[in-house]
């Protein structure tokens, strides 16, 4: 490519600057007006491909960095190496494709390559990836959400069970205060009793000492005499008293303690978390468009063909379908089988092991079955019963999720454009 394609590139060389107004797909440069005659006029020239400058500038810069000629020889591509899959110059064939055994004229590769099957190939290949693209930006879009909602609903049940648990403890709390203020009111109100009766008696004592000095003094020997004996009587009643407060365990000494639950040590010891949050992971559910395989590349080398009646087959693989009346069957992208078993009312799925993976009753004898990409399920047909419908199967659920019912019945099953 020049390495300007806004100026003329003939004017170039003659340290002029002209703009062009078309590109030669040949020359790989482009012209101004003035160029452009003679180029179209000159005999080895007239017959060249060229195109307006301004629809060539709408290719992509990798595709303006195609050159026709060698970048090791700076000499214009005239061949095709089929086995290397490029392009070749003229030094090209002899210093590295001398021994190469498909060696085509370039110019009849590329004749016509834009109506080509490969050509039409990658184009619906484009297609069918970006479809893909947009399906599993959507998958992982939507599971964007489902985490975002998942995520509020763990936080709603870490608070609903942090609230319960600290309703209980509240709770347990409260009902621990009230059993300690009931034990101190009534230890408080039993000792006041006891020191209420104890400062009465020591009232009366004091009187008695008060009037034993008076009598003492002043009393005459009768007085004293017949008073002796009362004070003593009213004396062993006090003594009596004070006896029987210390049998009675009265002046034991009252200490609160407390010792905690060991369930709440063992809260504050051995557990470690609040709980665990867990990645769980489920298969894919997505089915990527495959309308039909592809070709590997656009240019290959072209492959022998053979006749039929030279085909042999091979048996590949036996797989134990354990029943009989088997009506129908269809492959899934994964390798598993569906049968139906008409007699058996059932669709068992088997792995490409020969291993029964899961099977789904049907509620009316089946007949024949096919699989839907769209969706990822299983289509069922009816017949030979009363009951006539298409039954559809969710293959990552291994369940039914929808039954069409008809008026007749429905032996065989096709898909159109899946």
């Amino acid at each position: 490519m020049a390495s300007s394609s806004q100026s003329c590139g003939v004017c170039d060389l003659r340290h002029m600057n002209k703009p062009s107004i078309i590109w030669c797909t040949e020359c790989d440069e482009g012209l101004c007006q003035e160029c452009q005659e003679h180029h179209s006029l000159s005999k080895g020239t007239r017959n060249h491909n060229t195109k307006a400058i301004t629809e060539y500038q709408t290719l992509s810069s990798d595709v303006l960095k195609i050159t026709q000629y060698c970048s090791s020889h700076e000499d214009k591509f005239i061949m095709y190496c089929r086995k290397h899959e490029r392009p070749c110059c003229r030094k090209c064939i002899v210093e590295t494709h001398k021994e190469c055994p498909d060696i085509d004229n370039l110019e009849d590769v590329i004749q016509n390559v834009k109506t080509s099957n490969a050509f039409y190939d990658i184009e619906e290949t484009l297609v069918e990836v970006a479809e893909n693209l947009k399906k599993i930006s959507q998958h992982q879009q939507k599971n964007l959400l489902n985490l975002t909602e998942k995520r509020k609903e763990i936080q709603k049940e870490i608070q609903k069970n942090r609230t319960a648990i600290n309703n209980h403890l509240d709770k347990l709390q409260e009902d621990l205060i009230k059993q300690l203020n009931a034990i101190d009111i009534t230890k408080n109100t039993k000792i006041c009793q006891l020191l209420s009766s104890l400062e009465q008696r020591e009232k009366e004592i004091t009187k008695y000492k008060e009037n034993f000095a008076s009598i003492k003094q002043h009393a005459s020997e009768l007085q004293i005499f017949l008073s002796l004996k009362q004070i003593e009587e009213d004396i062993e009643i006090e003594d009596k008293f004070l006896q029987s407060i210390v049998n009675g365990g009265e002046l034991k000494q009252c200490h609160l303690e407390y010792r905690t639950n060991i369930a709440i040590q063992d809260i504050l010891s051995n557990i470690k978390s609040f709980g665990e949050v867990q990645i769980e992971s489920k298969p894919c559910d997505i089915v990527l468009i495959r309308k039909k395989n592809k070709q590997a590349q656009i240019m290959v080398p072209t492959v022998q063909t053979r006749s039929f009646g030279n085909i042999k087959l091979k048996k590949n693989k036996t797989i134990a379908t354990q029943g009989t009346y088997i009506f129908g069957c269809c492959l899934i992208p994964d390798g598993r089988m569906a049968f139906t078993y008409f007699i058996d009312h059932a669709v068992r799925v088997f792995s490409d092991t020969g291993l029964k993976d899961f099977e789904v009753k049907m509620p009316c004898f089946v007949q024949d079955i096919l699989y839907i990409s769209k969706d990822n399920t299983l289509a069922v047909s009816s017949g030979g019963s009363s009951y006539h419908c298409i039954t559809i199967i969710n293959v990552e659920r291994k369940q039914i999720t929808k039954t069409i019912s008809f008026d007749s019945e429905v032996n065989g099953i096709a898909l159109s454009e899946n």
